[in-house]
């Protein structure tokens, strides 16, 4: 529930409320599966200066934060509560350029009470978007992260302690993404310094896509083919640090629909699909091939969290190979139904560190808006 009130172009005051619940949960739930009652959004827009007729804006306040094509800085839909920040930034839009600056401090969820910014994290950088004809695009950006945060994961059987924090990282990256005469592509790399701990970082990721939109095709298909490719660490917790680190992603989409593997020490072959049967009816379906990029460092989730790790590097990189398929159906203006299911055949990684069992997922969502 929000409200969003406007004075001409020149002051903004925007409130979103949220009630996070879980109810009758077996397991232990997660900070961000219960937030009982607060703020979602909370800021303030005032437009400071008119840039080739174009306004722009300062925001204070918080707020949720989606930039380029969300790898790095999203607020994933699929957690039941969504990613805000504390801060201020300074952006404008315009027919070519857009700029975005800004200065935040992540929100950390508190089940019980008001929630507020983690005062040990500070998020800053700049995001340059340029179109220089309708449909392509052109990011270049730099983010730094410094977050002063001591923690450790125990992973694997053997409960090895994986160093998480404290660290601090430069992001610098460029994206190129467009469609013309129904070819797609979509290409995005990305550089990291800094610090973990006594190590020095140097880390990096990378994306390349290409696609094809078969226009007069029956039911309209769209081909993708994606390599994603995201630095793992050859020692952990010792010398150098080369783990790339994801910041604050869309968790969901990019590396499967089941959350279990994230941007960090990891290669993924993925292949995509649309079909559209009728106006009212969209398929989607995705296969990832997935491996590690270390054998020596972990397996990492969607949200960054080792889940799996043999140090020795003895179980190997084979992650496995995940297929997502999910349909929806759009009943009207007002309302959709989607239906899902994905499934993981877990490779020798799985395997040979704990449970060998193949994760699945069904589910099914209705959408209303009004």
């Amino acid at each position: 529930m929000f409200g969003d009130l406007w004075y001409q172009d020149r002051l903004r005051a925007y409130v979103e409320f949220i009630s996070a619940q879980s109810i009758d949960q077996e397991l232990p739930p997660l900070p961000i599966d219960r937030n009982y009652a607060d703020f979602l959004n909370l800021f303030v827009d005032v437009k400071v200066a008119d840039i080739d007729g174009k306004p722009a804006y300062v925001r204070i306040g918080r707020q949720e934060v989606l930039l380029g094509s969300q790898r790095l800085v999203s607020s994933p839909d699929w957690a039941t509560t969504r990613r805000s920040f504390d801060g201020v930034r300074a952006f404008r839009q315009g027919d070519k350029f857009d700029v975005d600056l800004f200065y935040l401090a992540p929100v950390k969820v508190a089940r019980d009470k008001l929630d507020s910014h983690d005062n040990n994290q500070n998020f800053a950088g700049g995001w340059l978007t340029y179109r220089p004809e309708k449909g392509t695009f052109i990011d270049l950006y730099y983010l730094f992260l410094d977050n002063t945060n001591k923690a450790t994961s125990s992973v694997g059987a053997a409960a090895f302690p994986l160093t998480t924090a404290p660290f601090n990282v430069h992001t610098f990256g460029t994206r190129y993404t467009g469609d013309k005469n129904n070819f797609l592509w979509d290409v995005e790399a990305m550089l990291q310094f800094g610090d973990r701990g006594a190590s020095d970082t140097l880390a990096g990721a990378a994306t390349a896509g290409g696609g094809y939109h078969f226009k007069c095709a029956p039911m309209n298909p769209t081909f993708w083919l994606y390599y994603d490719y995201a630095s793992g660490d050859r020692s952990p917790n010792t010398n150098d640090y080369n783990t790339f680190n994801q910041l604050f992603p869309f968790g969901h989409y990019y590396l499967g629909f089941l959350d279990l593997v994230g941007r960090q020490n990891i290669h993924d072959l993925n292949l995509h699909i649309y079909l559209y049967p009728t106006k009212w009816i969209t398929f989607n379906a995705q296969y990832h091939h997935l491996r590690l990029d270390s054998a020596n460092d972990a397996l990492y989730s969607a949200g960054g969290v080792p889940l799996r790790i043999d140090p020795t590097g003895a179980a190997g990189k084979d992650v496995g190979n995940e297929l997502d398929m999910t349909v929806n159906f759009h009943l009207g203006p007002h309302s959709d139904v989607l239906l899902g299911w994905s499934k993981l055949w877990a490779g020798g990684l799985i395997r040979n560190t704990g449970s060998g069992r193949d994760p699945e997922l069904w589910y099914v969502m209705y959408n209303v808006r009004w």
